[in-house]
């Protein structure tokens, strides 16, 4: 196992902000985890033969990444520099990396490979000063068995929430919030707490998984809804859809 310092931020995902999953790269050269690279698909419409191949090299040649280009007759639009690649590429080295390179886990100092981390995060509570480190058994028991009563309440609202404009706070009662205003009130409130909640944006639209915990929810909705729903969503339209179309308006006003 390889013990060299790593910075958790090199092997994170811009886009779900975890641990890399099945990491692909575009051409760009840009990585992301392969279900998130997913929802960067772009329609496109070949005019020429030159336009069927990839917009730039995508290193397919390099020992670090696979031979085979993934879906290569489809665009995808990078998020992060906009650049355009036509399929992507698995990551081997960074897949291997994962597998192999080792860190401590920030909140209890346990050391993981950093797949084994990125599974880890999800039941792990955030150490604190004033806090009881939990014995091997407790650590194992279910988050929502951990939370104060109000959070509990929190949790059950927010999953059961149908309203696409406003949203309860995944940490306490208050609720009737905007989006944006969701973010600055968990930034300012609730920014040093344990940050493994269900996003209750998500929990309330038609794709959204109702019991997925987030191993960092600010982060989370800071990266992933960075838009309001409720004023520009088709809710006939699977997320898949509403990504490539956003994506597309974007690039028409650029």
């Amino acid at each position: 196992m390889d013990t060299t310092t790593i910075n958790l931020e090199d092997f994170t995902c811009s886009i779900c902000r975890e641990i890399f999953h099945s990491p692909v790269s575009l051409s760009c050269p840009h990585t992301y985890c392969q279900s998130c690279v997913l929802g960067l698909k772009k329609p496109i419409t070949l005019t020429s033969e030159s336009e069927s191949t990839p917009t730039s090299s995508l290193r397919i040649d390099s020992f670090s990444h696979s031979s085979h280009v993934h879906q290569p007759n489809q665009c995808f639009v990078c998020a992060i520099c906009r650049k355009e690649s036509l399929g992507y590429v698995r990551y081997r080295e960074l897949e291997n990396q994962l597998d192999t390179f080792e860190t401590s886990c920030p909140n209890c100092s346990i050391v993981f490979t950093l797949s084994a981390l990125r599974k880890h995060l999800e039941i792990c509570i955030p150490m604190r000063s004033n806090y009881t480190r939990p014995n091997t058994d407790s650590r194992s028991t279910n988050l929502v068995e951990r939370l104060s009563e109000s959070q509990t309440k929190a949790l059950q609202k927010a999953q059961q929430g149908e309203n696409r404009s406003t949203f309860q706070c995944p940490f306490c009662p208050r609720a009737n919030f905007t989006l944006n205003h969701l973010r600055q009130h968990i930034k300012k409130r609730h920014k040093n707490e344990d940050q493994r909640r269900v996003c209750p944006i998500c929990s309330t639209l038609p794709w959204g998984d109702k019991n997925m915990i987030s191993s960092n929810i600010y982060q989370h909705i800071k990266s992933r809804h960075r838009f309001d729903y409720d004023t520009y969503v088709n809710y006939e339209q699977d997320e898949e859809t509403m990504m490539r179309e956003a994506l597309q308006a974007s690039l028409l006003h650029q």
